[in-house]
């Protein structure tokens, strides 16, 4: 299979490594659940890098798969439109639901609003292939710049500026995650070109590999229900939602 990959064909290693961004989203947001139902504080800054390193990691997983599917001649706008409407659409869902259910933590802008506009401003990138490393620096070093930025409006969240003492329980602005996302696309320019792998490998036929991938090909439908999950489990223990206003 070396070097003649079917177009149509996933590669398991990217669903490989999408599932154990999953299972660190999981595991990441079980615990951020953990200290809004049950007051959990412990090894605080061991939890937040973690939650950095899971969220970097499923960024840039995604500028690859996106990359991927760019090389492989992909490239009809009403392809990239359904996708930006799916999944900023279900953002949209997940803003109207936090703000129902919450007295603060509303999410404006998280990793779903996020990918569904980074699949439309990634196309003016994809010619740069591997270049889009440098790119990627101005993205991250601005959002160095934004996060010091306040001004008293939601509008300019996908941004990075935000009101002061503001609060959300998922945040990915543009500036500085669109360039992980940049750096996904890099890696993937560099590791498929014309959408194919340039190295040779084969799924191990071991079940936590296979059950990893599998999650990793279903990403989307675990992430939208695994909250739900969640938090009705921490309801039963907790007796109602948490006043996050407290």
């Amino acid at each position: 299979m070396f070097g003649s990959e079917v177009y149509s064909k996933r590669f398991w290693e990217v669903d490989f490594v999408r599932g154990i961004a999953l299972i660190m989203m999981l595991i990441s947001n079980f615990v951020t659940d953990l200290q809004f139902f049950l007051g959990y504080s412990e090894h605080k800054l061991f939890w937040r890098l973690f939650a950095y390193a899971t969220a970097s990691l499923f960024v840039s997983i995604s500028g690859l798969s996106l990359w991927i599917s760019h090389a492989r001649g992909r490239k009809s706008p009403k392809k990239y439109l359904l996708r930006f409407t799916k999944l900023f659409g279900l953002g949209l869902l997940i803003t109207l639901i936090t703000s129902m259910l919450l007295d603060k933590g509303t999410i404006y802008f998280g990793v779903l609003h996020f990918l569904g506009v980074a699949s439309l401003l990634i196309i003016p990138f994809y010619p740069l292939g591997w270049k889009n490393i440098f790119p990627a620096v101005l993205f991250l070093l601005g959002g160095q710049i934004v996060k010091n930025v306040h001004v008293d409006t939601l509008l300019f969240l996908p941004l990075g500026i935000t009101p002061r003492e503001f609060f959300t329980l998922d945040y990915f602005p543009i500036f500085p995650w669109f360039g992980v996302f940049l750096l996904g696309t890099s890696t993937g320019a560099l590791i498929y070109p014309e959408g194919k792998r340039k190295f040779k490998t084969s799924l191990p036929k071991i079940p936590p590999v296979e059950f990893i991938c599998f999650m990793g090909r279903n990403t989307l439908g675990i992430y939208l229900i695994h909250q739900p999950v969640f938090v009705g489990f921490f309801m039963l223990l907790y007796g109602g939602l948490p006043n996050l206003g407290v």
